[in-house]
């Protein structure tokens, strides 16, 4: 800065002396053209002087803005290298903060994957807990994955395969009950469905490929008993009983086995129609229509196809219209006056 005036001296002193011999030279011009007897020469010297003027104020007006200029650039150059050289100084402490701050994110990373682990720990425990079992299997991969705890992973993962099979024995011993209620009732297509079921949630259990065959022995055992039951209740000549053992027992035979119990059942089917026939023709000869037309009605059903049926369905009609004026009260008998 105190070096200025030396630098630029020569310069300024050319300067000032162009700009003084252009002041003095346009206001000479200026004037000759005003005084002129001439007056186009005259308008051309004034036009020439003010020209004059105007460049000698520009080129004064320049070489300060220029000066400004070169000072304000030699200034902030200036700036620039202190700032540089105290940079310099404080190179070595900014090498060792940016170390420590590296050091600080490596820091604030562990404790991050610490907390990220631990909340993904507490998101597979809530999927076992919510039987959500493939949500959790594929964040036990993620702790593998991502962070490196194979260890862990692998104990995780066997927690939730130990939780998953006290799961799916719950649930499959409460489908056994299930299935063991059909059983006892003889629900032999319901117990089916529920076989199956298991079977295709469950391939090769054991425990479902037994249900299976516990219903086959059940059914033969069942199948045993009413076979049992009918020879019992044809040889009591029990006619209500056989035709009722006779219609569950349907559904077990075989074609061959029906055919062995063919007679038997035709003839147990005959005394029924027969009794039938005897206990209609009784209530209409002694005149009680309710039990004639229960008579009727259960012979129809049974024996659609008979001939007695056939009979008593053309009644039918005159049947119902006795037994409802049976049902009408009778009215009362007034009693003579005295």
């Amino acid at each position: 800065m105190l070096t200025e005036p030396e630098r630029f001296s020569q310069l300024r002193w050319l300067n000032t002396v162009v700009s003084v011999l252009a002041i003095l030279g346009g206001l000479v011009l200026v004037v000759a053209g005003l005084a002129g007897a001439d007056p186009m020469r005259g308008v051309l010297m004034t036009v020439a002087g003010a020209f004059l003027l105007f460049f000698a104020v520009m080129l004064m007006a320049f070489m300060a803005l220029a000066v400004k200029i070169e000072s304000t650039l030699a200034r902030q150059l200036g700036e620039l290298r202190h700032l540089k050289e105290a940079l310099n100084k404080q190179a070595p402490a900014l090498n060792s903060i940016a170390e420590n701050t590296r050091i600080s994110d490596a820091a604030k990373s562990l404790a991050h994957r610490d907390v990220e682990v631990e909340a993904l720990r507490t998101a597979i425990h809530d999927d076992i807990r919510k039987e959500r079992w493939e949500a959790g299997l594929s964040l036990i991969d993620k702790i593998e994955r991502e962070f490196g705890f194979k260890e862990e992973a692998d104990a995780i993962r066997e927690e939730l395969d130990e939780a998953r099979r006290r799961v799916i024995q719950t649930k499959l011993g409460k489908a056994i009950e299930r299935i063991e209620v059909h059983f006892q009732a003889h629900g032999w297509d319901l117990a089916t469905s529920e076989i199956d079921r298991l079977a295709n949630a469950l391939p090769g259990d054991a425990k479902v490929a037994g249900l299976a065959d516990r219903m086959k022995m059940l059914k033969e055992e069942h199948k045993s008993q009413l076979l049992k039951e009918w020879d019992e209740a044809v040889r009591r000549s029990d006619t209500d009983r056989a035709i009722e053992v006779l219609r569950d027992l349907d559904q077990y035979l075989s074609s061959a086995e029906a055919h062995e119990l063919q007679a038997t059942a035709r003839d147990v089917f005959k005394v029924k129609l027969l009794q039938l026939g005897t206990q209609f023709q009784f209530a209409v000869t002694e005149k009680r229509w309710h039990d004639a037309l229960t008579a009727g009605l259960e012979l129809v059903r049974s024996f659609p196809n008979a001939r007695m049926a056939s009979e008593v369905r053309e009644a039918l009609d005159t049947l119902r219209e006795r037994a409802k004026r049976a049902s009408e009260p009778r009215p009362a008998e007034t009693a003579p006056s005295p």
